[in-house]
Formats: C-alpha cells, structure tokens, sequence
C-alpha cells in the first residue's frame, strides 16, 4: 500500500496521527471526481520534500500512520458509520486522526465520534468557499452542501474562513445563531484579520480545511470552485496563528476533484496537510 511521504509507516504503537483515506463521492453537484482525491494526495506526497521550511522539522519523524481507504459504499449513512468507527478507533489508540477527502460530508463521521468521547467542548475551525449551512439540499441532509448545519446540530461551535458563496437562508441563520464567519472580502479589508477570526474561542480546535478555500489560481482542482479565496502564505499563517493558541484534535482535508495532466493541485493539497498534520503534532518553528 502506498504510504504518505512515500516511506514505510511507523508501528501503529509509535504513530502519533493516522491518516484515514475517505472517498466518498455521493452528493457533489457540479464537477465530479472527489472519490479519486485521497488516491491523488497520497500520490503527490511521495514527490515532496518531508522537510518543512517553515516549521524548520520534518513533521513525517513524529510518526503519520496511513491506513487503507474506508470502505464508503452503500450511501452516506453508512460511510457516515463506518468513518465514525474508524475515527473512534484511533482516538482510542491515542492518534490524532487526519482524513482525507472525499466530499465535504466525511466530516461528519469524524464530529459524531470526537463528541461521543468528550462532548462539544471544541470548535470546529473551517477554511471553506461555502458555508455548508442548508437545512437539505438535494433531498438530503446528509449532503456537503449541509455538513455544518450537522455541526451546529450537535452543539458544536463553527466558524468559518475564506467563505464567499452562501444562499440567502444561510445568510439568515448566520444572523439568528450570531454566528460568525470571516468572509473573504473581510480578509482583504483588515490587517488584523487572523485575530479577529479567532477571537473569542477557547478551548480545543478540530481543522476542516475544503480546498476550495483556497483561491483557484492556487488550487483550481475542486468540485465547486470560487474566485477570491485565499492564498498560500494568508493560510500557512493563519494556521500557525491557530496551532499557537489551540490544541488541534483532529483534522481533514477535503474536496480535491483532481484534473487530469495537472498536478498542482494535488500538490498543493499535499502540502497543506502536511503542514497542518505538523502544527497539530506540535511542530513549530523555532
């Protein structure tokens, strides 16, 4: 099996942080091809230099297990079911678990399990284009377009970053839920943006980083790309802002759709999990 980093896994008893490949692909609604999006990230990975610049270490020597693909057929309750064991067997085992995506809605699976251990006592931190907010959509509530109502639904507090896309009963129940997203244009408009996009939380922190967070002309591979996004430098330093100030208990990287003949995306999503796998396993720059 193909490893993340492209070297041999550590013992399960000295790894750290498991990576959970989830390709699931059943609600996307506009380009198609996030099943093949773990695949793509694994693959990429073995291409990159396992020395971080920035946090100055090799993140890959605190011990990144890779395990085999949940099994995601049958529909989205079921994987739901099966990512929600699966998570809950490396919290067991002490790992912080890293999924890879796959649709939005994997996170889901890893939220049931993280609050059947310890409660809704963390906030889930989410880099996003969208606010995932809808009720159903398409005739379901399990749907990525969904997913952080679901949060929300189990108590959890959300906030979102880079978001530049929502429909107008989204927009509402922002407002009711006093909830609080840094939009996008926000970003521009405020040189204290990283501060004021974590104010007020406390506690621990779980990571769902959508890749079309990101602006295109960085990672065009999504399902549903939107112009504005974020750049690469904006979100390494908003991440090292969240790793100073919160623990890091879990963590997924959703949404590649990779294109064929192209590889930047599937590198850049690499890359990124890489660094956020780092800052949750407390690799810091010195």
């Amino acid at each position: 099996m193909l490893t993340f980093g492209g070297i041999p896994g550590p013992h399960p008893e000295k790894a750290r942080a498991s990576l959970i490949p989830v390709p699931l692909e059943e609600t996307v609604c506009y380009r198609s091809g996030t099943s093949l999006g773990p695949a793509a990230i694994v693959m990429a990975s073995c291409q990159m230099e396992l020395y971080d610049e920035v946090l100055m270490t090799q993140p890959i020597d605190q011990g990144i297990l890779t395990l085999p693909a949940v099994d995601v057929r049958g529909g989205s309750e079921k994987a739901l079911a099966r990512i929600e064991e699966a998570v809950a067997k490396e919290l067991e085992a002490g790992r912080l678990p890293a999924m890879i995506g796959g649709e939005h809605t994997i996170t889901l699976g890893a939220l049931r399990a993280l609050t059947s251990k310890r409660g809704a006592d963390f906030t889930v931190l989410v880099l996003d284009a969208h606010l995932d907010l809808r009720e159903s959509y398409e005739g379901t509530e399990l749907s990525h377009a969904c997913v952080m109502k679901r949060a929300l639904d189990l108590g959890l507090d959300v906030r979102h970053l880079g978001a530049r896309s929502c429909s107008a009963p989204e927009a509402a129940l922002v407002k009711e839920k006093g909830l609080k997203p840094m939009w996008a244009h926000m970003i521009r408009k405020n040189p204290d943006w990283i501060n004021t996009s974590l104010s007020g939380i406390q506690g621990p922190v779980y990571l769902s980083l959508d890749l079309d967070g990101l602006d295109p002309s960085c990672l065009a591979a999504t399902g549903t790309p939107e112009p504005g996004g974020l750049y690469w430098h904006e979100l390494t330093d908003w991440l090292l802002a969240v790793a100073e100030k919160h623990e890091i208990i879990g963590l997924d990287v959703v949404e590649l759709a990779p294109l064929a003949g192209q590889a930047v995306s599937d590198f850049t999503a690499a890359r990124l999990l890489y660094r956020a796998l780092g800052l949750a396993l407390g690799c810091r720059p010195l």
